[in-house]
């Protein structure tokens, strides 16, 4: 705190007598989103090369520090250090051909003297669903004081110091390489030491291509260390399921190869197995003897690690991770259930480590954003940080490019940015991203961004123009037909009804965003279709299959649970028009099924979405009772397990899954009573149902304000203190309830 007081003030009196300024004349002690003098660099010839990392160093002479910043634009992934410290990793992903700008305060970091300015960054060059596949290169420039005194193109050096193994298999299908290392104790030496002499000539870096740079908008990540405790047989734990680098401090008396295995969960015998989903969750490293501090250069998901030594002799002292997450700590949520209570902090940790510049559905074993999730975990991250700074970059990269790579012109790719030189699409959740613009302009009012959206969105309707029959309905999707992971996902061709239920509401949509009422119609006949044929009197039916023989169209008897829930989330029918389905559902399906299956015939739903959608169906028809009941049946063993909520019911899979973080979102809603926030009408909708609860202490971020609410409830009479933003008028949704409300 004393150095940063006594730079701040020798830069004031700098600037007193005549000291640095900006460009334009003006004083600037902030830091601007653009580079001056930087030019995009690598090394000569190898800019498409695999799995190639560069070691980039400048020293910068410093005779005092009033203000020092960096910019940093790469392709794929960069570290950051400065005199051996962790400052950063990035960047912010962005479009095919795109790349956001990463700006970071180096003051904290700087001394007096000489320091070392330390970027590794890795050239994966690799077709997967976390970066994208495109030519390496770093640009990255520093100001000090407001002069660059450091610049790609002018500065830098840059090694292949071969510290990692450049020939090794992919983490995953969705991901690029693992990690593997060949290190000597001095291994940081490179980014410590003013006076390293390295054993390796510096690359020939050559300029590259000029690059479509744009501002990075979002925050910064949380880098916060917290230590794993050793367990009995030796493997370490975190508190909960963790999302960053993971760091280990150890000894090693004789020349070793070691593994540090690591996982969400132990297997049957308490040990990690860290091939347990179909990804190669190891770190390997060849260490020399020495003592030495380890860190991933990848952000990693797991809640147990353990070394495994192959050979040689070490001993392990400690293990940590880096947290890699967003900040989303100004939410606040007490109630008199510690349940509940537990699960938002779990939602809540489950959001953090999914949403960092762009929605992931899980961190570990792919990273990029898929859409249908971003629908579920967007409404969270606006609940959490009280703005839609994600969700804007989310969505602005699906319309950045003038053209997707690989796939069919007018569709948008399921998860982005990636890479997916199969061809490959989820036709639906295209659907899914305009569902979704409809509500962040709601939450935003937006209209510039809606606007851009325009004709990406009116190529999606007329991309499925060819794939509707006789009967006005969509037939035949191409590629990954989805609707959830069940049985449902088994019975999607050649008529599937959930996907032409959520179509009928996208065409909704787009009359609601654009005043398309021919389209309004299309979805009111395509509603009456759906209805004629899936109905069968008791359920939906899933399928219809196109009888080769015949040319006729035939129903099948597949029923699933989750396509119920489809036909009444996305309004093709409503409780009041099918009563006698929607009372089944609602008494007969859910946790119940576990102990009483009445109708075995219907496939039950997943985690992912089915049971998300009957969480919004119960909360239409204000059953928050049921809601807190169901949600401590089915997801408290989430958060006993590993403390984030999980892809699917069961741990199989991913058990850190970003759309289920919508919990949250739920709690919020139907628990604390704040129904909507609408900022652009500066309203607060407040609706509170009797559930059984006795009281309620919350308070949820609105931009740089915030909304607080407290309640007691008592025979159905709720006596409620709330504060809002100013500016902001509250509206109370009559219940059921008595409702007595002061405003603070």
């Amino acid at each position: 705190m004393k150095k940063r007081l006594f730079n701040f003030l020798v830069a004031a009196l700098a600037i007193l007598m005549g000291g640095y300024s900006c460009s334009n004349g003006e004083v600037d002690l902030c830091h601007v989103e653009q580079f001056t003098k930087a030019k995009p660099v690598w090394a000569e010839g190898r800019e498409k090369e695999k799995n190639l990392t560069l070691s980039f160093r400048e020293i910068v002479d410093a005779s005092f520090v009033g203000s020092a910043y960096i910019r940093i634009a790469a392709s794929c992934n960069y570290r950051l250090t400065v005199n051996g410290e962790f400052v950063s990793h990035g960047p912010c992903v962005a479009a095919h051909d795109f790349y956001r700008i990463d700006c970071l305060d180096l003051e904290p970091y700087m001394k007096w003297g000489k320091n070392i300015i330390a970027i590794e960054v890795a050239g994966y060059n690799d077709d997967n669903y976390y970066l994208l596949n495109q030519p390496s290169f770093l640009q990255a420039e520093v100001e000090l004081n407001g002069d660059v005194v450091a610049a790609t193109g002018e500065q830098f050096k840059a090694y292949e110091l071969g510290q990692r193994k450049q020939d090794v298999r992919e983490f995953s299908f969705q991901r690029p390489y693992v990690e593997h290392y060949i290190l000597s104790p001095d291994y940081r030496a490179w980014m410590m030491d003013a006076e390293w002499t390295p054993q390796v000539e510096p690359q020939k870096l050559v300029e590259q291509s000029a690059k479509t740079l744009i501002a990075r908008h979002v925050d910064y990540p949380d880098y916060t260390i917290h230590q794993a405790q050793k367990m009995e047989n030796g493997v370490y734990k975190y508190k909960s399921n963790s999302t960053g680098f993971i760091g280990a401090k150890l000894t090693v008396e004789e020349k070793a190869k070691i593994r540090f295995a690591f996982d969400e969960l132990l297997s049957d015998d308490g040990h990690v197995n860290g091939s347990r989903f179909g990804c190669y969750c190891y770190l390997t490293y060849e260490l020399e003897p020495g003592e030495y501090t380890l860190e991933a250069y990848e952000p990693n998901t797991g809640q147990y690690v353990e070394m495994y030594v192959d050979q040689g002799k070490a001993t392990l002292h400690d293990i940590y991770m880096r947290d890699y997450c967003g900040n989303f700590q100004k939410a606040q949520f007490a109630c008199d259930n510690e349940n509940l209570n537990r699960l938002f902090e779990v939602a809540r940790e489950t959001l953090r480590q999914n949403a960092l510049d762009i929605f992931m559905d899980c961190p570990s074993r792919e990273r990029a954003g898929w859409l249908c999730d971003s629908y579920f975990t967007s409404r969270v991250a606006f609940d959490m940080a009280g703005d839609t700074k994600i969700e804007k970059n989310f969505l602005e990269n699906f319309l950045l490019p003038e053209k997707h790579k690989y796939i069919m012109d007018g569709m948008l790719p399921m998860c982005y940015p990636s890479d997916h030189p199969n061809e490959n699409f989820i036709p639906s959740w295209a659907m899914f991203y305009v569902l979704e613009l409809e509500e962040y302009l709601h939450r935003t009012g937006d209209q510039a961004l809606v606007d851009k959206a325009k004709k990406r969105v009116y190529d999606l309707v007329r991309f499925f123009e060819p794939y509707y029959n006789e009967d006005g309905l969509l037939e035949s999707l191409p590629k990954w037909v989805f609707v959830e992971w069940s049985a449902a996902n088994d019975f999607v061709q050649d008529v599937n009804y959930p996907n032409n239920m959520i179509f009928a509401e996208m065409l909704d949509v787009v009359d609601r965003l654009y005043g398309d009422k021919a389209l309004a119609e299309k979805a009111d006949k395509m509603r009456e279709e759906i209805i004629r044929q899936s109905f069968n009197g008791e359920f939906f039916i899933d399928n219809a299959i196109r009888n080769k023989r015949t040319g006729k169209l035939e129903l099948t008897d597949n029923i699933t649970e989750t396509c119920q829930y489809y036909a009444f989330h996305f309004n093709t029918v409503s409780p009041k028009s099918h009563p006698e389905l929607w009372a089944k559902l609602r008494d007969k399906f859910g946790p119940v099924r576990k102990t009483n299956n009445e109708f075995p015939q219907v496939h039950p739903a997943n985690a992912f979405i089915g049971n998300y959608l009957r969480l919004e169906l119960l909360s239409r028809e204000k059953l928050s009772a049921q809601i807190l009941s169901e949600c401590i049946d089915e997801y408290m063993i989430m958060a006993e397990r590993t403390g984030t909520l999980w892809e699917n019911m069961t741990p199989h899979a991913s058990c850190n899954h970003g759309f289920a973080s919508h919990i949250a979102h739920v709690l919020k809603r139907d628990v604390a009573g704040i129904y909507d926030v609408a900022p652009v009408e500066k309203k607060i909708y407040l609706r509170f149902i009797d559930s059984g609860l006795k009281q309620c202490k919350v308070s949820f971020p609105v931009g740089e304000d915030k909304i607080a609410l407290e309640w007691s409830a008592e025979n159905g009479t709720f006596d409620v203190r709330a504060s809002i933003p100013e500016g902001y008028t509250c509206e109370v949704i009559p219940t059921s309830s008595k409702v007595n409300i002061s405003m603070e």
